[in-house]
């Protein structure tokens, strides 16, 4: 007769690494809630999409009507259409770079605030570049994430008007910062220390 249990030394469960960096349980979490279904943007269209992404993680819309909506449970139901969206308010907002492509689309918006967030790194300042046909304004300010590296990028910008800056605690040399993009953003007028 076979009386004998095997056992198994007990593993530690595997943490999922991508180029050298381990992902927390929040990271999939905040991904999960930032990441673009094609599907959704298919039915739905990409105004309405973004806006869905923008309210579920905290922030707040303002349509071309000038309606502004800051509630999720407010959006119309999805047989109705929604206006365009022409600004993005993610203050205090949970959005991050995972979700930034779902600006792809969005041909009438033209502002973004991106103020108060730990979320907001150089890699979401990548992110705006799915914007650059339409954005003309755009605010960086206390997102302690955000470096020399990621102001630079914004340089993608090509319609940038404004730019807002300030309390940026991991920018090392701002005003070389706001010399490089003066230099490639001839147009564009810098705001901020």
């Amino acid at each position: 007769m076979w009386s004998a249990a095997v056992r198994y030394p007990l593993r530690a469960p595997k943490t999922i690494s991508q180029a050298g960096q381990t992902r927390s349980f929040w990271e999939y979490v905040n991904m999960m809630f930032n990441k673009p279904d094609p599907e959704r943007i298919r039915l739905v269209g990409p105004d309405r999409a973004c806006a869905e992404w923008v309210l579920r993680n905290g922030g707040k819309v303002v349509w071309v009507s000038g309606e502004t909506l800051a509630d999720y449970n407010m959006l119309p139901s999805d047989d109705h259409k929604v206006p365009k969206l022409a600004v993005i308010d993610a203050t205090d907002a949970s959005i991050s770079h995972y979700g930034f492509s779902h600006l792809m689309g969005c041909t009438r918006l033209h502002k973004i605030i991106l103020h108060n967030s730990s979320y907001i790194e150089n890699r979401a300042l990548k992110g705006l570049s799915f914007g650059r046909d339409s954005l003309t304004h755009v605010q960086i300010s206390k997102c302690p994430d955000v470096s020399d590296t990621g102001l630079k990028d914004l340089t993608a910008l090509h319609k940038l008007e404004t730019l807002v800056l300030f309390d940026l605690t991991n920018v090392n040399n701002m005003d070389d910062c706001k010399q490089y993009l003066s230099s490639q953003l001839p147009k564009c007028k810098i705001q901020g220390k």
